[in-house]
């Protein structure tokens, strides 16, 4: 178990270097500094389904945006991947303390 604990820190470290997370932080960086898309993502977290389905299209259509989704929703098949494994390798859905 040490063994996969080890190559574990090391796959992080693989991941926090890797062009995925460099644009996540890139694209993020330039999210939080446009005023128009905060306005658009506040107005997201308080609005109905059909006018979410608008503001979605109107954020899609920024590429600094999409290009963040796209890069966080490769993260995140890559991590649910490596949860799967982890979870075959270990045969235990939860934390042992």
């Amino acid at each position: 178990m040490h063994e996969i604990i080890e190559k574990t820190y090391e796959l992080i470290d693989v991941l926090d270097n890797s062009d995925i997370i460099k644009n996540i932080d890139k694209y993020k960086e330039r999210i939080l500094n446009n005023k128009e898309l905060l306005d658009l993502i506040d107005k997201g977290n308080r609005c109905d389904e059909y006018q979410l389905l608008d503001i979605k299209k109107k954020l899609y259509g920024n590429k600094d945006y999409k290009s963040y989704m796209d890069n966080y929703n490769k993260l995140m098949y890559i991590v649910m991947d490596i949860n799967s494994r982890y979870i075959k390798i270990i045969d235990e859905r939860s934390c042992i303390k």
